[in-house]
C-alpha cells in the first residue's frame, strides 16, 4: 500500500523580502515517485525549514519559553495570562500549553526522516557536493529539531522513519547519541561554505552552523547531567577537543565575523525608521550613530527568517516573537509618544533586579575609547518614563537609562510593567515617505504587503547561534580568554583574564533576551539545579506597575518550583492519552501547578 507523502507548499525568505525559493503545492506525490530531480529534493528541504516557523510562540517555541522562565524577564500580559504562568513555572488552562511546540518539531522530524530516507531516489545529480549538502542540511535540522525537544521535555520518542508507531520516551542518553550522530553527519557532508546577504541561499543551515551546534549541545549535555563526552548513535562519541577543533575551523576558515556595534544588529537601528527625511527619528538610533548591518549579517550562523508575506491565515511568515514582547498598545496615543515601538502583547517585560545586576556589573569594568557604561545596556533595553492612563500627564515612575528613550503610557490592566522592555525583539515603526505610520519592513520594501497589522509585518531574523556565542564557546571550552575579549572589545570593555564567573557574566551581557540564559543557567547548575533556583529566587524586593498601580513584585519560590519540575515542562497531556499509557508525565505537574492568577501567588 502507498504511503502518501504530502509535501506542504513553504514560502520561505532566502536574501530579501522579494527573493523566494519557488514551491508547489504537490498534493499527489509519493514515495514512490517523488523526490526524481534535484528541483523536487530542494521542495523537500523548503518543507523542512518551513517548521521552524511559528504562528504562536507561548505555544510553539522553545525560544519564547526560555525567555520567559530564565530571570532576564517577568511574565507579563494580564494577572491570569499564561505568561505569568510560563515565569513561574506553572501551567495555565491544560496541560496541553506546549503542545504546539511538540507538534511542531514532530513534523519538522518527520520532513527531515522522509528527506533523509529518500533523497538516493534523485535520478541525477549536478554535482556530488549537492547531493551531500541536501543530506547535511536534513541532518541539521532533524538535530536541532531533537535539541529543542530534548531540553523542553527531556526524553523523548525517537522517529527516525515515517512510519506511524506508538514509541515509548528514548532515554535523555539516546536522545543526544542520535543530536550528536546528525551533527557530525552535517558537518562531515556539507561543503565550506557560508551564504551571507545577498547570496541566494542565505538562511540555510552549514557547515559552520553545525559546528556551533555540536559546541552548544555538548556544552549543555556535559554540563547538565555531570558528563565528560557526548554519546554517538550507534557508537562512540564525542570529545572536548573534537568540539574544540570544530568551533576553531568556524572561526578560522567559516568567513564569519563579529559585526562593528552589537546594537547593529537589532531592527531598531534600521535606516527607514532613523532617516533624515522622515517625519521623527528615534533619537537612541540617531545620537549613537547606529545603522543596522540587516538581515543575514556575517555574524548571523543560523537564524529563523521572516518576510511580508503573511495573512491572517498564514500569519508565522512574519517574527511572532516580536509582537509577543512589544508594549500593549491599550493607549490611544501611544504611536507617537513611544515612537518607533509599536504595540504587541506585553509579554516578557525586563526583570528589573536583571537591570540592576548588569548596571552593577558595568561599574566594575573597565572601558576603553570613552565609553563609561556598557552600551549594551540602553542598546539591549527599552527603559521608559511609565505615564499614567488613568491620569493624563500623570508620571507614575521614571525607568529611563538613556534621556533620548521615549515614554510609554502603560497598559490600564496589565501586569508586571517594569519600566523596560527588550529591544532586541520588538515591533519597530517608520514613516514613509507620505509621512504615514507603519512597520519599518513595509517602508523599506515597499508594495509587497497591504497588511497593517504588525503582527503580520517583523521581517527581522530571529537570530539562534551568532559569532560571538562561537567565541565565547571556545573560551570556554579552552580557558583562554582570545574570544571573550573579542567579545568585550567589540563593546568597549578592556580585556581580562578568563575566569568561568567572568565567562558566565560576558554571556548573560551579550545574549540578554536571546533565550540563551535559562540553557546556560540549567547547564552550569547541572543536576542539582542549585545555582539556577538561586538565580531566579532574585526576581523579587522591586515594584511592578500593574493595572496601572505600583505594586510589590510578588516573592516566590522559583527555586523549589524548578527543582519539583527538574528543568522539564509538561509532555502535552493528549500526547499521553494517545499513547494508552506508554508516554508518561515528566515530574512536578500534577494539578498544583495549575496557575490561576498573579494576585493568588
Amino acid at each position: 500500500m502507498k504511503k502518501l507523502i504530502y509535501i506542504l507548499s513553504a514560502l520561505f525568505i532566502l536574501t530579501s523580502c522579494e527573493s523566494f525559493l519557488d514551491t508547489e503545492l504537490l498534493t499527489d506525490k509519493t514515495t514512490e515517485n517523488f523526490p526524481e530531480t534535484e528541483k523536487d529534493a530542494n521542495q523537500m528541504l523548503t518543507s523542512i525549514y518551513a517548521k521552524l516557523l511559528f504562528e504562536d510562540p507561548e505555544t510553539s517555541s522553545e525560544y519564547y519559553t526560555a525567555q520567559l522562565a530564565s530571570d532576564d524577564c517577568l511574565g507579563g500580559n494580564l494577572s491570569y495570562s499564561g505568561n505569568c504562568a510560563t515565569n513561574f513555572l506553572l501551567y495555565q488552562g491544560s496541560l496541553n500549553s506546549r503542545l504546539g511546540i511538540w507538534d511542531r518539531c514532530y513534523q519538522l522530524i518527520n520532513r527531515a526522516n522522509n528527506t533523509i530516507n529518500t533523497l538516493d531516489n534523485v535520478k541525477s545529480w549536478s554535482s556530488e557536493s549537492e547531493r551531500l549538502r541536501h543530506f547535511g542540511e536534513a541532518y541539521f535540522l532533524r538535530a536541532w529539531t531533537y535539541y529543542e525537544l530534548v531540553k523542553i521535555f527531556g526524553g523523548v520518542p525517537l522517529r527516525t522513519t515515517i512510519e506511524a508507531v506508538n514509541l515509548p520516551r528514548a532515554s535523555v542518553d539516546e536522545v543526544y547519541a542520535l543530536i550528536a550522530s546528525d551533527i557530525k553527519n552535517a558537518i562531515e557532508m556539507m561543503p565550506n561554505q557560508i551564504y551571507p546577504a545577498g547570496n541566494a541561499m542565505a538562511g540555510h543551515a552549514t557547515k559552520y552552523a553545525a559546528e556551533a551546534l555540536a559546541a552548544r549541545v555538548f556544552l549543555f549535555y556535559t554540563g547538565r547531567y555531570d558528563k565528560k563526552t557526548l554519546p554517538l548513535t550507534p557508537e562512540g562519541e564525542i570529545t572536548k577537543e573534537q568540539v574544540i577543533s570544530w568551533l576553531e575551523d568556524c572561526i578560522d576558515h567559516s568567513g564569519h565575523n563579529l559585526i562593528s556595534d552589537q546594537r547593529n544588529l537589532w531592527g531598531y537601528t534600521n535606516s527607514a525608521t532613523n532617516s533624515t527625511s522622515s517625519k521623527k527619528q528615534y533619537a537612541y538610533a540617531v545620537k549613537h550613530k547606529l545603522a543596522w548591518d540587516g538581515n543575514s549579517s556575517i555574524e548571523t550562523l543560523f537564524a529563523n527568517k521572516h518576510n511580508l508575506t503573511s495573512t491572517w491565515t498564514y500569519t508565522w511568515f512574519a517574527n511572532t516573537c516580536a509582537m509577543f514582547y512589544s508594549p500593549s498598545g491599550d493607549d490611544a496615543d501611544w504611536k507617537e509618544e513611544s515612537y518607533p515601538f509599536n504595540f504587541g502583547w506585553g509579554a516578557g517585560p525586563v526583570s528589573p533586579s536583571m537591570v540592576q545586576d548588569w548596571k552593577e556589573w558595568s561599574k566594575q569594568q573597565t572601558f576603553l575609547d570613552g565609553y563609561t557604561e556598557d552600551p549594551r545596556i540602553s542598546g539591549s533595553i527599552w527603559s521608559y518614563k511609565a505615564m499614567d492612563p488613568n491620569n493624563e500627564g500623570n508620571v507614575l515612575a521614571d525607568f529611563r537609562l538613556d534621556d533620548s528613550e521615549p515614554a510609554y503610557t502603560v497598559s490600564y490592566r496589565y501586569y508586571e510593567q517594569t519600566g523596560y522592555f527588550n529591544k532586541k525583539y520588538i515591533n519597530i515603526n517608520a514613516y514613509n515617505s507620505n509621512g504615514v505610520l507603519e512597520a519599518f519592513g513595509k517602508t523599506l520594501h515597499p508594495g509587497i504587503s497591504s497588511q497593517t497589522s504588525p503582527q503580520l509585518l517583523n521581517i527581522t531574523d530571529l537570530i539562534h547561534i551568532r559569532f560571538a556565542d562561537v567565541l565565547l564557546m571556545h573560551s570556554e571550552l579552552t580557558g583562554d580568554a582570545t574570544g571573550m575579549n573579542r567579545v568585550r572589545q567589540r563593546s568597549h570593555l578592556a580585556p581580562i583574564s578568563y575566569t568561568l564567573d567572568a565567562l558566565k557574566q560576558e554571556r548573560r551581557w551579550e545574549f540578554a533576551f536571546e533565550s540563551i540564559r535559562w540553557w546556560d543557567l540549567l547547564r552550569w547548575s547541572g543536576p542539582s539545579l542549585e545555582e539556577a533556583g538561586n538565580a531566579l529566587n532574585r526576581q523579587t524586593g522591586f515594584e511592578v506597575i500593574n493595572a496601572a498601580a505600583l505594586t510589590p513584585m510578588v516573592k516566590y519560590d522559583y527555586k523549589k518550583r524548578l527543582q519539583q519540575t527538574q528543568g522539564y515542562w509538561p509532555i502535552p497531556q493528549i500526547e499521553i492519552d494517545r499513547s494508552n499509557g506508554v508516554l508518561e508525565q515528566n515530574p512536578g505537574w500534577g494539578p498544583d501547578a495549575q496557575f490561576s492568577d498573579w494576585t493568588k501567588m
